[in-house]
């Protein structure tokens, strides 16, 4: 049976309780940026929030032969010893020792457990420092002094007996560069240098298109529905390699925004409307990739409906502008604030330049969240 199939038809352990709101984003930013450092390398991956342990990564988002398991845990101070590593519940009255819920390394080994043949790494991950490893903080657990070690998988084998040094041996610990209270702030450069590195310095809404991916990767965490297929799991609980390119591919046409003097030319208004209109112009660059303003995304909706009739037609650029505006300004009115022709008149001439580029209408502002239902 393919990995693909037994990932999703093997039993996930019981939830431990609802994350507190930072920490449960802290965990969503931080498999961001391991989003970003995988699309960089140009292999094929998904990676999954909330399946099986906190952030998983697949080698693959059709057919995976591997996948890595990350524990994201954080601390408002201090640093992780052996003992906060394999702290377990104390017994309940009646409750069975087999019946006690795992430590954390406990929990993360389960993982190989289930996967013995598959699992590539264990990693817990955390903003604050392991005690133990010294000046390295990404360190394997076999890594550290060989005494600690052993007394590591000794503790281990209190949870799982029959677990080897050398399966041990995939456990590691990963300091995370995002601090606890300002993940956001970190997280957002780290989207700013993926961008850059993807199209060179270009102009884009860097808040608008934050929001979208975050809320994208809060999507997938939250999804709580059922998993039946692989494909189930790929479209509500992961993101994969062919998400983020529409994420590039979207700053990317924003890049390429026109100048106005490209639009100007084509249009008959008289000069005083067309200098109101490039002030205009000027502002909704910085709004288009918005995908949280969802005044904008409805009236985006209205004008792509009124173009589709005439999308390719042999109207002047102003006559189409004027046409779509008398269609479109009484329903615009209930989601923007202030709803001045200008105003619409610039969105709509931007649609019109997005099925100028592409030969037909773009909905590419479309939410995840629109897409898992």
């Amino acid at each position: 049976m393919s990995l693909a199939k037994r990932f999703v038809e093997h039993p996930q352990r019981e939830a431990g309780g609802s994350l507190a709101q930072e920490r449960f984003d802290y965990q969503a930013l931080w498999g961001l940026a391991l989003i970003f450092s995988n699309h960089e390398k140009g292999e094929d991956y998904a990676i999954a929030f909330e399946f099986h342990d906190d952030v998983v990564l697949l080698d693959s988002a059709e057919a995976p032969a591997s996948v890595r398991f990350y524990q994201v845990k954080t601390k408002d101070k201090g640093h992780w010893t052996l003992a906060d590593l394999f702290r377990r519940p104390a017994l309940k009255r009646g409750q069975k020792e087999e019946d006690r819920p795992h430590s954390f390394m406990g929990k993360l080994f389960s993982n190989y457990v289930a996967f013995p043949d598959d699992t590539a790494a264990l990693s817990f991950v955390s903003n604050v420092p392991l005690g133990f490893a010294g000046a390295n903080q990404n360190i394997a657990f076999k890594d550290c002094s060989s005494g600690t070690f052993a007394k590591f998988l000794n503790r281990l084998q209190t949870e799982h007996v029959s677990a080897t040094k050398n399966q041990a041996s995939l456990m590691q610990f990963i300091k995370a560069d995002l601090s606890l209270h300002d993940a956001s702030t970190h997280a957002k450069g780290k989207l700013n240098n993926f961008i850059v590195k993807a199209h060179g310095e270009i102009p884009y809404n860097l808040d608008g298109l934050f929001r979208a991916v975050i809320e994208d990767c809060r999507t997938r965490s939250k999804y709580t529905g059922e998993i039946k297929t692989f494909e189930d799991l790929i479209r509500y609980k992961a993101i994969c390699r062919a998400d983020v390119d529409k994420w590039l591919a979207a700053v990317g046409a924003q890049g390429r925004f026109p100048e106005w003097n490209e639009i100007a030319a084509d249009l008959t208004y008289d000069t005083m409307k067309k200098m109101r209109l490039r002030a205009e112009w000027m502002k909704y660059r910085a709004k288009v990739l918005d995908v949280g303003d969802e005044g904008i995304r409805s009236v985006r909706r209205d004008i792509r409906s009124a173009l589709a009739p005439i999308g390719d037609s042999a109207l002047l650029l102003t006559n189409i502008a004027d046409t779509v505006l008398a269609q479109v300004k009484s329903a615009a009115a209930r989601h923007l604030s202030p709803c001045t022709d200008d105003r619409l008149l610039v969105m709509i001439l931007y649609e019109v330049l997005q099925y100028g580029e592409t030969g037909e209408l773009q909905s590419s502002d479309q939410k995840p969240s629109d897409q898992a239902t």
